[in-house]
């Protein structure tokens, strides 16, 4: 089980493992506190293309795993 890093920028990394996708970004304040979240294909593709649709698909997780 390697880890492939598909794309890294806007301060995030999209990594598929296993035909699987995860976002890895910083969401520390004072200290680096580096958080993994699974993401479908379809939310790594749009995170890769701004700054702006990448922190919208963190902040869609957020809400999804909140319910």
């Amino acid at each position: 089980m390697s880890d492939e890093i598909q794309f890294t920028g806007f301060g995030i990394e999209i990594i598929k493992r296993s035909e699987r996708y995860y976002l890895r970004y910083d969401a520390g304040e004072l200290v680096v506190k580096m958080v993994e979240i699974e993401i479908t294909e379809d939310e790594a593709t749009r995170a890769r293309c701004s700054e702006k649709d990448a922190y919208e698909v963190i902040l869609a997780r957020q809400l999804r795993d909140q319910h």
